[in-house]
């Protein structure tokens, strides 16, 4: 069996391309994981450039604010889970947790909120 050497040069041209592909997703994700703080919460996260670096939810965009104000509105732990479909229950409460034993930072962050939220809607920007 003779093997082509033109076509065997091809094939290992398109391997090493596919490899560096690889290697650049590998520094990416390598990147982002080191720029991922994990909290005493293990589904707690702060990311360096993800919602401004407050806590979220490991996996997901959803800050734990988001979870304390939806609780203030009346919503229970499994109404939220209905409402963000990629959450458990679980997430919920460690989010819950995190924000008792945070409380003071997270309410400066709900603050800070609350006013930007009436300046724009004060001043009309959309």
């Amino acid at each position: 069996m003779q093997i082509d050497a033109k076509w065997l040069q091809a094939e290992l041209g398109e391997i090493k391309e596919m490899l560096k592909g690889i290697q650049g997703a590998m520094e990416w994700v390598a990147q982002i994981a080191s720029q991922r703080i994990q909290t005493e919460h293990p589904h707690i996260v702060r990311i360096e450039g993800v919602c401004g670096g407050r806590p979220i939810i490991a996996g997901t965009r959803i800050s734990v604010r988001t979870i304390v104000e939806r609780t203030r509105l009346g919503d229970s732990p499994e109404q939220i889970v209905e409402h963000y479909p990629p959450l458990t229950l679980a997430q919920v409460y460690d989010a819950l947790s995190y924000y008792h034993g945070h409380k003071a930072e997270l309410e400066a962050e709900i603050a800070a909120n609350r006013e930007a939220l009436t300046w724009v809607t004060k001043h009309g920007v959309r």
